[in-house]
């Protein structure tokens, strides 16, 4: 039996929410400055502890994703940008390439040149950037990653 009030108490449940639109534009706009400083002190560790030679995998996870998303944010930026980060990659790779022979983290001559040009790409992108673009860029590099399209030493040029 529907009675009026069942009727308005089933419309009561639903509240529209009265500050959606302040958190929709409070994703889209730019990052303030130093809001991401501990993201990127922490990847600057995880790096100084892979170039230093004792790092785990933990820290090389960290940093081939932080990678992974600079490049999905930077193909919609900048083809050099994108070469920039791709370089940082394939150092990358070549190093889980050299862990897998000898079971120790370290990088060749290229990759102390080119993962911290990449890093520091990531990080003047990552600031200038809005949070619901970090989210799409992280979201689209977990789907390359789940999808098979990951780098292998065949692929370095």
């Amino acid at each position: 039996m529907k009675t009026k009030h069942r009727i308005a108490a089933k419309h009561k449940r639903w509240q529209k929410d009265p500050v959606a639109a302040f958190k929709l534009l409070g994703l889209v706009k730019p990052n303030e400055p130093g809001n991401l400083d501990r993201e990127h002190i922490e990847c600057r560790v995880s790096f100084e502890r892979l170039r230093d030679g004792g790092a785990d995998e933990q820290d090389f996870d960290l940093v081939a994703h932080v990678l992974n998303t600079a490049l999905v944010r930077a193909e919609d930026i900048d083809p050099l940008l994108s070469q920039t980060v791709r370089l940082g990659q394939d150092a990358m790779v070549r190093m889980k390439d050299r862990y897998l022979r000898g079971l120790r983290f370290g990088f060749d001559a290229d990759g102390l040149r080119d993962v911290p040009a990449a890093l520091d790409a990531w990080e003047a992108m990552a600031d200038a950037s809005s949070p619901l673009q970090l989210k799409h860029s992280i979201q689209e590099a977990y789907k390359r990653m789940t999808g098979g399209q990951v780098l292998t030493l065949g692929d370095c040029a």
